[in-house]
């Protein structure tokens, strides 16, 4: 074993090449936050480095893609070696696909602090402190003749007691897991932190430096591992992203009020903040250029859903979510409400013998049988049609040009196509599209789609289906009927958006029948 403890920071995937994606729209102020943040999150890494004074780092790979970044990218990642250099703390760095040596222009050149693995042989390194061995790094880069360690690695005399670090960029062989001469794999090749593996040996991915979208929640950033002078190994994950992302789930049910579900959210961001408080304290960081992104999702009873995903209230509370949590760091910005569409409604409503009944029945009869055409188009305005007309020429043009290549016989369809795209469509129009736009049947004459792309179609399907289904609650339902709202028993502000407009067009019939009792 080691005689003399050391400590090292372990990170991967720096993705500089990659942006921010999970964000639909941004308000202007946090633009800057979101735009830099790739190159934030890495300089962060080398603030860590250079705080905890760490013996060495250890990079494993797809820092960046120099082909993607273009200059900057290699200017930007040569700065911060050097900062390191300056305070002489060295670099073993065994690179990925993106930044391999195959691929890095021979103009920029690295400080002398940097030590890349090569392509095609295991090598072997050694840390000294003031002469004297204290550990022992192998490892390879990722390259067309690239190697993958298979087991332990030789003994070398005078260098058993040393603690080994094997670094490299991909999936370890089990084989390599299982070596008991190896203490700690430093991996990388995954944006998500993973611990593979903790005996015989620590096998660690350290995931991204940054979290760019909401599938990419919680902490991300290196991994600090410190070692005894007897060998045994801590780690500690330090975080550097300064986006982060959640999904909170909000469940409504029908007696709750707007101010209850608004306390409710504001509870939950109260929490998220005070965490975001505590990590800054932690690591000695003001929180000025973080943003903590938050995207509801809302669980509701029937009742209660069409008011949710089709009324105002969704719009109001972000606005008072924003005017609390997001002006002020730590930033909690909430991106979105979106109430989740359920798999079938209550069971009695099918039940019904009313125009609300036999149109949930029908919805369930598609549902349940994707082969069958839905013909709705017939029933659309000249505006739908057009946009079913749009969707169908750009469905051909691209299955032609699979089949056929970019050269592919277009005929007619891009004049057709011109001419749709110059035309305004209401959002409704994508739903109803959906609806028509995929079975089973035509799939299997249509085989160039492929199994991701029918499975894509299938599920556009069921999801337009599902809001049909509410939306037909929300137009049809018994609470909001036509009587009621003509006998005005339900106020226009209480109603969902697409409601009042059906009370406004049936407040305008009855003013024009004269008086006549309308039954239904």
């Amino acid at each position: 074993m080691t005689s003399q403890g050391f400590r090292f920071l372990h990170a991967s995937d720096f993705r500089l090449e990659l942006p921010v994606d999970g964000l639909m729209e941004l308000p202007d102020r946090f633009g800057d936050a979101v735009l830099d943040a790739p190159r934030a999150a890495v300089e962060r890494f080398f603030d860590v480095a250079l705080k905890e004074k760490v013996d060495f780092v250890v990079l494993s790979g797809d820092l960046l893609s120099p082909r993607d970044t273009g200059p900057w990218g290699m200017l930007f990642l040569i700065e911060q070696f050097s900062r390191l250099a300056a305070e002489r703390i060295p670099i073993y760095w065994a690179t990925g696909k993106n930044d391999s040596p195959d691929v890095v222009p021979a103009a920029f050149r690295f400080p002398d602090n940097v030590h890349i693995f090569p392509i095609g042989q295991i090598e072997e390194v050694f840390f000294a402190r003031e002469g004297v061995a204290i550990a022992r790094l192998f490892g390879t880069s990722w390259g067309k003749a690239g190697v993958t360690p298979r087991g332990g690695v030789e003994p070398i005399e005078g260098a058993d007691d040393l603690y080994t670090i094997g670094v490299f960029n991909g999936k370890l062989p089990v084989e390599a897991i299982k070596a008991d001469s190896v203490r700690y794999w430093a991996l990388g090749g995954s944006r998500v932190r993973e611990i593979v593996s903790r005996s015989p040996s620590l096998v660690v991915y350290p995931g991204s430096t940054l979290a760019r979208n909401f599938r990419e929640p919680g902490d991300f950033g290196a991994v600090l591992v410190e070692v005894g002078e007897s060998g045994r190994t801590t780690t500690n994950l330090i975080r550097t992203s300064p986006l982060r992302w959640s999904v909170e789930t909000l469940i409504v049910h029908e007696n709750d009020t707007e101010d209850d579900i608004l306390n409710e959210a504001r509870s939950r961001l109260k929490a998220i903040r005070e965490k975001a408080q505590e990590d800054a304290a932690f690591l000695g960081r003001t929180l000025e250029d973080d943003v903590w992104f938050v995207s509801w999702r809302v669980e509701a009873d029937a009742a209660v859903l069409p008011v949710l995903r089709y009324g105002a209230f969704a719009q109001t509370m972000l606005r008072d979510l924003h005017a609390d949590f997001a002006k002020t760091p730590p930033i909690v910005f909430a991106v979105d409400v979106t109430p989740i569409l359920p798999e079938r409604m209550p069971e009695e409503m099918y039940e019904r013998q009313t125009i609300l009944g036999d149109y949930l029945r029908m919805i369930r009869y598609y549902a349940e049988n994707p082969n069958e055409e839905i013909d709705v188009e017939s029933f659309m305005p000249e505006e739908m049609r057009d946009w079913a007309s749009l969707e169908r020429i750009k469905r051909e043009i691209e299955t032609r040009r699979r089949v056929d290549g970019e050269n592919a016989d277009l005929g007619d369809l891009p004049a057709k196509l011109a001419a749709l795209e110059t035309k305004e469509f209401r959002s409704e129009a994508a739903t109803l599209f959906d609806l028509t736009a995929f079975t089973p049947a035509r799939a299997e004459s249509e085989p160039t789609e492929g199994a991701d792309r029918v499975a894509e179609l299938a599920a556009r399907r069921r999801n337009a289906l599902l809001e049909a289904a509410v939306l037909g609650v929300d137009l049809l339902s018994e609470t909001d009927s036509p009587v009621a709202l003509l006998n005005g028993n339900t106020t226009m502000n209480n109603l969902p958006k697409k409601n009042r407009l059906v009370a406004s067009e049936l407040r305008n019939l009855q003013k024009n029948l004269d008086g006549k009792e309308i039954d239904s």
